[in-house]
């Protein structure tokens, strides 16, 4: 029979002031919980399997930190359009993070290809197989959204030496705003290095295929947006 440590006596507040003395009171819980007493010899012994049974469970009930606590991420961008490398990204994000939220920024000081709804509506799809990706908008400060969302982490994509820069000035202020949102630094797969939405937009724009660059729902869109009479030849003519 496991033997439980002396001065462990199963008591709620006995755990909680003295876990921190050594780790014998959490070695209880693995022995007294392989207990099984079907064939005690007394009933003595047997109360001794239930008690230790029930000194086991107070104490990992008094054992700080939550085992099921969720580590949640997001990712920012306009996606104007998303593109396979954002998709790359979403992906191995997601086998990272327990939840991983796609924030499309509402930027005023930009003149998108795609209205907001649109570009939401297509990252739903391109996210739709990925239980744990949520998509979802803000503006303002990303600090106060992911403390809204309670995130603990950026996850941010670094193509070129011209990107990391432009990342590590963005994270080092996001620090200094909270020092509890941390940056996490992806680097894209090989296929999608020098890929980004800008360059996804003038090819588009001047009759080239972007078969490879987007995922098919995307350059469906593009092919509609940039089509003549759909009245985006003002947008693709400033943009050019």
């Amino acid at each position: 029979m496991a033997v439980v440590h002396g001065e462990c006596d199963g008591n709620d507040q006995h755990c909680r002031d003295k876990w921190t003395h050594d780790r014998r009171c959490r070695n209880v819980a693995p022995q007294a919980g392989m207990i099984v007493a079907p064939k005690a010899r007394s009933g003595l012994e047997f109360d001794l399997h239930i008690w230790a049974s029930r000194a086991a469970a107070k104490v990992l009930a008094c054992l700080p930190g939550d085992p099921l606590k969720r580590v949640i991420a997001i990712y920012p961008g306009t996606f104007d359009p998303p593109t396979n490398g954002h998709l790359d990204l979403i992906r191995r994000g997601s086998k990272i993070f327990d939840e991983l939220i796609v924030a499309l920024l509402r930027n005023s000081e930009k003149t998108p290809l795609f209205t907001h709804d649109e570009r939401f509506s297509m990252l739903k799809e391109c996210v739709s197989e990925l239980a744990n990706v949520k998509v979802d908008s803000f503006d303002g400060l990303l600090v106060d959204y992911a403390m809204r969302k309670g995130a603990k982490a950026v996850l941010r994509g670094i193509r070129a030496v011209s990107d990391y820069e432009y990342e590590l000035q963005m994270a080092l202020m996001n620090r200094k705003l909270d020092p509890r949102l941390e940056t996490i630094f992806m680097m894209p797969a090989e296929a999608y290095s020098y890929l980004s939405s800008r360059l996804v937009r003038e090819i588009a724009m001047l009759g080239g295929s972007v078969h490879d660059l987007v995922p098919e729902l995307v350059e469906t869109r593009l092919k509609q947006k940039l089509s003549p009479g759909a009245g985006t030849s003002k947008v693709a003519q400033k943009r050019r």
